[in-house]
């Protein structure tokens, strides 16, 4: 039997057993008669979408997603062609519910599909930004899979969400995802550039690979510096496209010496990390500040204080030592 006249029987079938009509079904989430009843006849076949199924499935008390198996053939259209809205509602309900099985039957049939990776990286991207990391994840490695041979932003997009989702306690696990994304840093677009640039040097920082610590700290210091003097240059035309980033762009330009002063002191080169501080310490020149901008120059204030004091301490500086003790005390 044809899988979309089998879900049809199924629904009536339970709807007799319920002893529901159509008439108390449709009071139930809002549901219209006429489309209801339009979306269950066999004849016309008209596409039941996935809000219907899964207030119908609710209704008559049925699990969640418990028609799922039947409804992957309303997601085409005329002429067996993908509707490409159903589809994508279809993945993220599948995504959320768990069943990898029914997203993988979906995924062999859309495979020869000409936006099959632009669809996968779409439902990807909506998940991840929903909070759903790691049912992102599945999506973003079939993307992967899907442009390798591409320089695409998905490509690289996908790269840096897998890398961002895969950090964690694991050192070993962190340093993977290292080498496996670093490649990529250059081909994102430049807002991502920025995040992942900071991700990055902080991970590095925490592993103590210092030389990559060092490198990415140094990208983020030039990339942020270009970006600082290009927003600077598009106020003088009156003009307002701002960087859409995760962080007040101050924080990347500041962090780049922080990083940089941090892997510079903890291998012994405290001169050197000295001239670092001082690119943080003093922020209040930035011109691009809005308030959470400000907040963070004071921040780096601070912590170049401390770190300065520090610094002069292993330098051999004792003077230092009764204003060092008194300072980390009553911050």
């Amino acid at each position: 039997m044809d899988s979309r006249i089998a879900l049809r029987v199924e629904i009536e079938n339970a709807i007799v057993k319920s002893g529901y009509t159509l008439s108390s079904l449709s009071e139930y989430g809002g549901l219209s008669i006429g489309n209801l009843s339009a979306s269950l006849q066999k004849k016309k076949l008209r596409p039941i979408t996935l809000k219907q199924l899964d207030t119908l499935t609710e209704a008559l008390g049925l699990p969640e997603g418990y028609y799922y198996e039947h409804y992957l053939a309303e997601v085409f259209a005329h002429n067996n062609k993908v509707s490409i809205p159903r589809m994508k509602s279809f993945l993220i309900r599948c995504a959320e519910l768990g069943r990898t099985d029914l997203i993988m039957n979906a995924i062999h049939i859309l495979v020869e599909h000409p936006k099959y990776t632009e669809l996968l990286f779409s439902v990807a991207e909506e998940l991840y930004l929903n909070g759903l990391v790691k049912e992102s994840v599945f999506f973003y490695e079939e993307v992967i899979e899907g442009e390798k041979y591409n320089h695409s932003d998905r490509l690289a997009i996908s790269h840096y969400r897998i890398f961002r989702a895969t950090i964690g306690s694991n050192a070993e696990e962190n340093y993977k995802a290292v080498i496996r994304f670093e490649d990529f840093r250059k081909n994102l677009p430049e807002n991502f550039q920025l995040d992942a640039l900071l991700k990055l040097s902080k991970v590095c920082l925490s592993l103590k690979k210092w030389n990559l610590t060092e490198q990415f700290a140094d990208e983020l210091r030039i990339l942020s510096t270009i970006r600082y003097q290009e927003e600077l240059l598009l106020m003088k035309e009156g003009k307002t496209e701002p960087l859409i980033t995760e962080r007040p762009l101050v924080v990347y330009y500041g962090q780049s010496y922080l990083i940089k002063s941090i892997a510079l002191f903890k291998q012994g080169h405290y001169e050197k990390a000295k001239q670092y501080i001082e690119g943080y310490e003093d922020l209040s020149w930035f011109e691009i500040l809005d308030e959470q901008g400000k907040k963070e120059v004071d921040n780096f204030r601070l912590w170049a204080r401390a770190n300065k004091y520090g610094t002069k301490l292993l330098l051999g500086d004792g003077k230092q030592t009764n204003y060092f003790c008194f300072f980390t005390l009553s911050t």
